[in-house]
């Protein structure tokens, strides 16, 4: 009787896992990423947020996923690099995933167990690079000094740069860098060292061409953030679970610089304004469940936040979550 209940278990497992890896096959179509991000896509959030899954993985994982891939659109070549930092106060890791028409950097968030996640989380106070300081990525905005630590380490010591033209010479002989289009996504901390990297990535000479943020946390500084918003902010979109804590933690005069979509409790996401709408008292009970990458997932998965009919639903007047006074980010 025992060997056969092991027998069940093993078998529901793999029937969970196999339906787990044709799903995301599907949502990892290249033909149903739209390279234009100047409007929300919804099938393209789908394939963003599935990669910021993919970054959590074990590189043995998502190398299994890169050859079933390979073998299920076998038109395009697809390529990958999983990068990992691992030092006594930092611990971050950058997925490369992409084939000949684009490429996606996807940047690993928080887990629960790595202390060091933390460490860099609450590490909120700002720093501003110095040109004459040899340590830091002088590029980086200024901004939130857990999330700057992070990229710095991967610029530094892990040779983002490098790898990612070396991916991009894979992808295609004649790949050209300054056109070749690369875009972001991340959840969580993933999200917020996302921001910083889009200004360095551009003035090295490649295309950034945009990004979903999943619970992004509040990042660049509120002096910089008009910058940010006038060159990056249309093809850049925050996605915030209704009250989710984290994209609004340590507001410490920094600020979200893309397209603000809130996805209410309904499930329904809504083109907004964004505002700093406290928590009641049993919402609190709900901070896991509303910051968990799989309640965003099954957002952009429903059918009904297509771009049209989040527009359709998204005025003044109708509003998910209505102010009882305006307290926008940066308001002291």
């Amino acid at each position: 009787m025992k060997n056969k209940l092991t027998w069940l278990f093993l078998a529901l497992n793999v029937y969970l896992l196999n339906g787990q890896t044709i799903d995301i096959l599907t949502d990892l179509n290249p033909a149903s990423f739209t390279l234009n991000f100047n409007d929300y896509n919804r099938e393209t959030a789908i394939y963003c947020a599935q990669l910021s899954e993919v970054v959590y993985w074990d590189s043995l994982k998502i190398d299994g996923l890169h050859k079933d891939v390979c073998e299920k659109y076998p038109s395009l070549t697809h390529k990958y690099d999983f990068i990992d930092y691992s030092h006594k106060n930092n611990h971050t890791q950058a997925l490369l995933w992409g084939n000949s028409n684009f490429l996606v950097i996807s940047f690993r968030g928080t887990e629960p167990t790595k202390l060091r996640d933390w460490y860099s989380d609450a590490k909120f106070w700002n720093f501003q690079s110095s040109p004459t300081n040899q340590t830091d990525y002088v590029d980086m905005p200024p901004g939130h000094g857990g999330f700057r630590t992070s990229l710095n380490n991967l610029v530094k010591h892990k040779a983002l740069f490098e790898k990612i033209q070396k991916i991009l010479s894979k992808l295609t002989p004649d790949a050209n860098q300054k056109s070749f289009p690369i875009f972001f996504t991340g959840h969580s901390l993933g999200a917020g060292i996302a921001q910083f990297f889009i200004e360095p990535l551009s003035l090295q000479g490649f295309n950034f061409a945009g990004a979903y943020h999943f619970a992004p946390p509040l990042a660049v500084t509120c002096a910089y953030n008009d910058h940010m918003k006038s060159n990056y902010g249309h093809k850049v979109y925050d996605i915030v679970n209704y009250k989710d804590y984290v994209p609004r933690a340590g507001r410490n005069s920094t600020a979200h610089f893309g397209k603000f979509y809130r996805i209410c409790k309904d499930g329904f996401m809504y083109s907004e304004q964004e505002y700093f709408i406290k928590f009641r008292f049993w919402e609190r009970f709900k901070l896991v469940r509303m910051h968990a990458l799989s309640s965003y997932l099954d957002a952009v998965k429903n059918p009904e936040n297509t771009h049209i009919e989040i527009l359709n639903r998204s005025s003044d007047s109708n509003q998910c979550l209505v102010p009882k006074k305006d307290i926008k980010p940066c308001d002291k």
